[in-house]
């Protein structure tokens, strides 16, 4: 896959009537938790599909990589915790 840049969006389609055209909207995420809309022409349709999917795959990416590497993590702690040497507080040593 070459480099396709990203937009850390949503592209949403709109009909304001039943068998009116599409409008397409960028929904952008805020910290706040709630997202702005911004119209996109139809010429830029296309080009802002590609950079909002990219962003899409590359978000389950990282997902899933951070699912793994918390996986991979458990069980380093067990592998370890089975190597350690169980110390008795009581016994003096």
């Amino acid at each position: 896959m070459g480099f396709v840049p990203m937009l850390a969006a949503s592209l949403l389609e709109r009909r304001f009537r039943k068998n009116s055209p599409a409008a397409y909207y960028l929904s952008i995420p805020n910290p706040a938790g709630t997202s702005r809309h911004r119209y996109v022409r139809k010429a830029d349709v296309e080009t802002i599909r590609r950079q909002t999917d990219a962003w899409k795959e590359f978000s389950h990416a990282m997902a899933e990589w951070v699912l793994v590497n918390k996986e991979v993590e458990r069980l380093l702690r067990r592998i370890g915790e089975g190597r350690c040497v169980k110390l008795n507080p009581g016994s003096g040593r």
